[in-house]
């Protein structure tokens, strides 16, 4: 598989990742969550970098949970892959800040 390189800057973070994903896929993807983050910080009055992050995780996997409710699909392991997946960027982000 060819892999790309994407460069994210979010909240005052810049790092690259390397991914099989589609460049579009990956570019919708950050631009969910810059949207998400600056609602976050604009709304709720978040500063903290993590701390809007983590916000910001939580309210886009319920909203991936809600709308998979909304489809009848369920399961735990979807769910164990959700948490999965979320604890890996939030430790790739930690190495990234370090």
């Amino acid at each position: 598989m060819n892999r790309n390189l994407f460069q994210i800057n979010v909240l005052g973070s810049s790092f690259s990742i390397q991914t099989d994903e589609e460049p579009g896929r990956m570019e919708e993807i950050i631009a969910i969550l810059k949207s998400r983050t600056e609602t976050v910080e604009r709304e709720l009055s978040v500063k903290d970098p993590l701390k809007n992050l983590v916000i910001s995780s939580i309210m886009i996997i319920d909203e991936f949970l809600k709308e998979k409710q909304k489809s009848g699909e369920s399961g735990s392991s979807d769910s164990d892959e959700v948490e999965r997946l979320t604890l890996q960027i939030m430790e790739r982000i930690d190495r990234s800040l370090e």
